[in-house]
């Protein structure tokens, strides 16, 4: 029995916990500290009435009191758990000096996906690659960053359009002279590509390698049947056979790979998507991490919803694990892009924030200049931070806050310009938080396997 007489407590419970119940087990998550536990019906039940005397708990059952202390669960009377969101998320923001550079050697691609992104945002583009004059400037640009921005460390993001079909002409001159700038400096380096990894070939993966690519994202379209009736060469030869296989030729040559293996999803892809797992070989899944992706232009339903849940399972039962884009624990910030010191170049030279969006004048934030030199657009970058992401009533009230951080940079930009209501990310969510803390217990084996 919690005793009648028990000292004042200088401490309160998180704002940030929740809890659900779920077969027999309740579930209790802090949002800020990332920490979960898995309580029985009668072991919830005691917590429940020991939250409520802090005093009475931490005199009669000290270890369990100092347990949920430290994992943030119960927190101190004066501690502002959201003016410590607010000051981590500046510093990520603001602080890091990690920069993160995309560059779109090209927007055109080898196959013609229906729902192609740059299709889909309309992005403006005449063709063709970046220039050898661009490629210079870019390569004037990143001594610019390593020597007057101090950078910490550079990570270079090959996007398009497809990146490889500028290999030689870009991605592998602006890489050598990044890697040798970076070795004489003493800057972390590493660089990530999204590819549709038709384009590789064993003496690639080994130059790659040298050049330090250590991640990659290939996205697939479901099993073979589905994924060669959307990603074809000309004349529809299909090509996921020699995605698949050079996917576990990167993971076989590259030690210290990482390789995302994005699966595109409409109403079809998810009903036969686990035959994908017995073409991944073994030693291939310990360096594939799973990413479940919506098609945007498709609108998926409670069945979709379900498939998906299933589908998450199927890979993580066969050691293939996934996470979903919308819960990002103790990141402190929505997207890569919100970071000050992360930036689009595109193969015309023009600087964006994103490269979600259709390039468009009004999107510019920065011209290269041929010395390396960026000519800033203060007004829209001031527009743009003007605000933190989830600085709203809504988001400011709201308990997944700390694994959310709301609609990201540019969202809230448009929104505020078009005097629209922020989107709440986690209405838009195919995967509900209860299934994002189940999946969490499985991983950690607090729960038995249903």
């Amino acid at each position: 029995m919690v005793g009648f007489f028990c000292k004042y407590n200088m401490d309160k419970i998180s704002f940030y916990n929740v809890s659900f119940e779920y077969n027999g087990y309740n579930l209790l998550y802090n949002t800020l500290s990332d920490s979960l536990l898995c309580l029985t019906q009668e072991e919830s039940e005691i917590v429940k009435l020991l939250f409520e005397n802090l005093g009475c708990f931490s005199e009669e059952y000290p270890t369990l009191y100092t347990g949920l202390k430290n994992t943030g669960f119960i927190v101190n009377t004066d501690y502002n758990e959201l003016d410590y969101i607010k000051l981590q998320n500046k510093r990520k923001i603001f602080v890091d000096r990690d920069f993160h550079i995309t560059i779109n050697p090209t927007l055109d691609c080898n196959l013609k996906c229906w729902y192609c992104s740059t299709k889909f945002a309309k992005a403006k583009h005449t063709g063709g690659g970046m220039s050898s004059n661009v490629v210079q400037s870019v390569i004037a640009h990143i001594k610019r960053v390593i020597h007057e921005g101090k950078a910490s460390s550079l990570h270079l993001d090959w996007f398009g359009g497809e990146p490889l079909l500028y290999f030689d002409e870009v991605i592998e001159p602006i890489s050598v002279y990044a890697n040798q700038l970076v070795n004489e400096n003493n800057v972390r380096f590493s660089q990530h590509i999204t590819t549709n990894a038709t384009l590789i070939g064993i003496d690639r993966i080994h130059r790659m390698k040298e050049l330090n690519f250590t991640s990659f994202q290939i996205p697939i379209d479901g099993n073979e049947q589905r994924h060669n009736k959307i990603k074809c060469f000309q004349g529809r030869e299909g090509t996921y056979k020699l995605v698949m296989d050079n996917i576990n030729m990167i993971a076989s040559i590259i030690s210290n790979v990482n390789i995302i293996l994005r699966i595109n999803y409409d109403k079809q892809t998810l009903k036969k998507i686990q035959d994908v797992i017995k073409d991944i070989s073994e030693e291939s899944k310990s360096k594939i991490y799973i990413d479940f992706q919506r098609v945007w232009q498709v609108a998926c339903e409670e069945k979709e919803r379900n498939l998906l849940k299933i589908s998450k399972e199927n890979f993580r039962i066969n050691g293939l694990n996934s996470n979903f884009w919308a819960y990002r624990p103790q990141t402190f910030h929505r997207c890569y892009a919100d970071k000050y010191y992360q930036y689009s170049i595109n193969y015309d030279g023009k600087i964006f924030k994103c490269t979600a969006h259709d390039y468009g004048e009004d999107k510019v934030i920065g011209i290269l200049l041929s010395n390396g030199e960026v000519k800033w657009n203060d007004k829209l970058l001031g527009d743009l931070f003007s605000k933190s992401t989830f600085e709203n009533e809504r988001c400011l009230k709201c308990k997944i806050l700390p694994i959310c951080m709301g609609p990201c940079i540019h969202r809230n930009y448009e929104s505020r310009k078009l005097n629209k209501p922020l989107p709440c990310i986690s209405e838009y969510a195919e995967y509900s938080l209860i299934a994002y803390i189940i999946e969490k217990a499985k991983k950690k084996c607090l729960i038995k396997e249903m």
